[in-house]
């Protein structure tokens, strides 16, 4: 009986170190961080559910980002968030930690550019007073952000 119970000790610890490994993929690929094809520029799509724990681990794996890269801009795309991923409760929060994001990020020596936002979840965050003092720019797609920091950076953007 003994035998039974050691065992099942042994496979329930190892399930939870399994669980722990998946728990850490998961939390990696929540905040991916892409280089962008304009020098000094990094792409950060969002997609999916925003709580506070995943808004605070996007912030810390962007500033750690920033700590060791030359980057001047950061480009988070929200075109796979809906306004189905934010509780109408958590509006608020997700203000607080965007403004909380910016701030940071600002800190770092970088800008932030958002794109992507749909016409209601832009609603909400203007409602829930993210935009009150008019530091957010916005692009609507990625492309449109890009065309823009090249022309800052004197680049061309030539289509054949």
């Amino acid at each position: 009986m003994s035998e039974t119970i050691e065992s099942l000790k042994h496979e329930i610890n190892l399930l939870n170190q399994k669980l722990e490994r998946y728990e850490k993929y998961i939390k990696e690929l929540s905040a991916p961080i892409i280089p962008s094809i304009v020098p000094h520029t990094i792409l950060v799509p969002l997609t999916g559910r925003m709580t506070e724990e995943r808004l605070t681990h996007i912030m810390e794996t962007i500033l750690y980002h920033l700590q060791y890269g030359d980057v001047e801009n950061v480009l988070i795309d929200l075109s796979g968030t809906t306004i189905n991923d934010v509780d109408k409760s958590d509006y608020q929060l997700m203000a607080a930690k965007m403004r909380e994001l910016i701030g940071a990020i600002k800190l770092m020596g970088a800008r932030t550019i958002f794109v992507g936002f749909s016409p209601m979840f832009a609603r909400e965050i203007v409602l829930s007073g993210v935009i009150t003092d008019g530091r957010i720019q916005s692009f609507s797609t990625f492309r449109s952000a890009l065309q823009h920091i090249m022309k800052d950076k004197g680049f061309e953007m030539n289509q054949r």
